[in-house]
């Protein structure tokens, strides 16, 4: 039963600072969330950092999980449009299994504690690679560099869409970062 409820508790912390950001929520919001008590968390976790770190991990873990589950046994052009579209979409879906803390609450990371930047960092090299790896006719270090390139204009394109005051400006903000992304790569 503990390892169940401590699962209950990460899970609803996981998609409780997706949504509302690091600083909007609460202890109490996540156990009222997994219908706990308050009183219960330290039962669990140390403090509301070690509970952002690992909700990270778990965030970044499903994000990879899906992107190279969506991308396997594709060819790599197939590949990197799919991890494009599936990245960009995140902000237009409405149960949003998927995030990136990256550009979910990449802004508040930085305000964290070193272990949590250190996840965030680790889950921006994963995906980097993964990216990489899927990348043609560069050399590893360049794959790296464009790698990365995607990846810093997919997390400020979705970061700038949540933003948008309209629905027509998030949807150009998105469409500007594929076309950009697909001339990078040489897609027309």
């Amino acid at each position: 039963m503990t390892a169940e409820t401590r699962e209950r508790i990460l899970s609803t912390a996981t998609k409780m600072f997706l949504d509302k950001g690091l600083g909007t929520v609460g202890m109490r919001d996540i156990m009222a969330g997994a219908s706990l008590t308050p009183g219960g968390f330290y039962r669990h976790f140390q403090s509301k950092d070690q509970l952002i770190a690992l909700a990270s991990g778990t965030a970044f873990d499903r994000a990879y999980a899906m992107l190279e589950g969506e991308t396997t046994g594709k060819s790599p052009s197939e590949a990197i449009e799919i991890i494009v579209s599936v990245y960009l979409g995140q902000s237009q879906v409405a149960d949003k299994p998927y995030l990136c803390p990256l550009a979910m609450i990449g802004a508040e990371l930085r305000h964290s504690d070193p272990q949590v930047r250190a996840i965030a960092i680790n889950g921006y090299q994963r995906i980097v690679q993964l990216i990489a790896s899927r990348l043609e006719n560069r050399t590893k270090r360049a794959a790296l560099v464009t790698a990365g390139g995607i990846l810093s204009t997919l997390v400020g394109a979705v970061t700038l869409a949540e933003i948008a005051p309209e629905p027509a400006i998030a949807s150009a903000i998105l469409s500007n970062a594929k076309a950009l992304i697909r001339e990078l790569v040489g897609r027309p």
